[in-house]
């Protein structure tokens, strides 16, 4: 019995693995992913029903830009798994997208996107992202061996 759960990962006497816990603020940046994830996958939806109920001046281009935004959505999604997951991976590409946050609310900021009221939420939120990123719990946790 022992030797087969030695052959199977399983577990055995010689190395015996303890379970890591996830930190609090590990827990919360992928929720934060999550939360961010969802949102992205909405407007996605949301630009599938402005498709469907009016016309753009270019159809490839509209096409072009749900297709982006729902696969900008499901990448954010599987930042968030991976993240509740402690793959290491998770830092470069969740510190990724907080950059490109960051970068769509400067323009927000300075009136290229949108009301410039509408950047701050944006902003926070990626701020609040980069921090949980660079805590020590969550380096610690996601560091490679």
């Amino acid at each position: 019995m022992d030797d087969q759960a030695g052959m199977h990962g399983t577990g055995s006497a010689e190395h015996p693995e303890t379970p890591l816990r996830r930190p609090l603020l590990l827990v919360l940046l992928a929720l934060l992913l999550l939360v961010e994830a969802l949102g992205v996958l909405a407007i996605g939806a949301w630009l599938v029903a402005q498709l469907a109920d009016t016309q753009p001046e270019s159809y490839a281009t509209a096409i072009a830009l749900i297709v982006l935004v729902l696969a900008a959505g499901v990448w954010v999604l599987f930042i968030a798994l991976g993240a509740y997951r402690m793959r290491p991976w998770v830092r470069g590409a969740a510190l990724t997208w907080q950059i490109l946050q960051i970068v769509v609310a400067i323009c927000v900021f300075q009136g290229l996107l949108a009301d410039v009221v509408d950047g701050w939420p944006l902003l926070i939120i990626s701020l609040l992202g980069v921090g949980l990123l660079l805590s020590p719990s969550v380096v610690a946790v996601t560091r490679r061996s």
